[in-house]
């Protein structure tokens, strides 16, 4: 069990006397589902600003890195509670509880409504459906605003990538401090290697293509004493090359993790969502409205 699922619900006030779920029942109802989704949308957050840190140079922190996410942050409590009352109310729940013959059915609108409809009698009593469109609606919503071809997308790019490249720049600079002349002879090498190769290009035999120079043992011998540390400049370059595709790759699983979060098994039909459900003290919270 998740320890999400013990907590209690965030907007569980006193409702107002409602007739059927509408007004303060339909806000109550919305807010609770958002406050339920509270904990494990920030455990989303959190797991993603720990991978994010795992790509970038220096491993920063993971408030620093949340703090680059900032606007995927806002962006989800922008949407978030209009997209789940839509989803419940109405584009499911609606209306009175009627049957064909347009009768109250017995047990409507409290407790137990087995007619779909807005009132808090029929939530309960389909409330494996309303559990599965709020959990559906949030999951979405993360699939959504983590679309690279958003702005707010590109947002977070650019801070990441703004972050990466100061990163980098300092831990040049250190290099250069610590390996001043093996860091120069680096670049010596490269440049005295394309010289010969270009030398060598206007013979046409295969054999003056292959042969060495004589001023080449010089640089070999040279390239030999630099050891490992010649290869840090085109490491790290390599490095910031592949932050924008790792991070497109880690923020595409934001909402797979809800759905590990959750124990979603992809079934719409038989989802329990284990670790989502918040059955009991729901059902009690949505009879509170009369």
């Amino acid at each position: 069990m998740r320890f999400w699922s013990l907590l209690p619900l965030l907007f569980a006030t006193v409702p107002a006397t409602v007739s059927a779920c509408e007004g303060d029942c339909m806000v109550g109802v919305t807010n609770a589902w958002l406050g339920n989704y509270t904990s494990p949308v920030n455990f989303v957050w959190l797991k993603v600003a720990q991978q994010i840190s795992d790509i970038m140079p220096g491993h920063p922190d993971t408030q620093t890195v949340l703090g680059y996410l900032q606007p995927l942050l806002t962006a989800y409590k922008k949407q978030a509670y209009q997209g789940m009352e839509m989803a419940i109310f109405p584009n499911y729940f609606h209306g009175k509880c009627l049957d064909s013959d347009g009768n109250e059915p017995d047990g409507c609108p409290n407790p137990d409504c087995p007619i779909v409809c807005g009132t808090p009698g029929s939530l309960v009593h389909f409330y494996p459906k309303l559990r599965f469109i709020a959990y559906n609606q949030t999951y979405h919503l993360l699939q959504s605003i983590v679309d690279s071809e958003t702005d707010t997308y590109q947002q977070v790019e650019q801070a990441i990538m703004n972050a990466a490249a100061s990163d980098h720049g300092d831990r040049r600079r250190s290099y250069s401090r610590i390996y001043p002349r093996v860091l120069s002879d680096a670049v010596n090498v490269g440049h005295n290697n394309k010289a010969s190769h270009s030398g060598s290009g206007s013979g046409s035999s295969a054999a003056g293509r292959d042969s060495v120079p004589a001023s080449r043992p010089t640089d070999s011998s040279r390239s030999a004493s630099l050891g490992s540390p010649k290869m840090l400049v085109p490491v790290f370059l390599k490095r910031a090359q592949d932050i924008k595709p790792a991070l497109k790759s880690v923020l595409e699983q934001a909402h797979g993790l809800l759905a590990n979060a959750c124990g979603a098994d992809g079934v719409e039909a038989t989802n329990g969502l284990p670790h989502c459900s918040w059955e009991v003290i729901m059902k009690e919270f949505i009879l509170s409205y009369p």
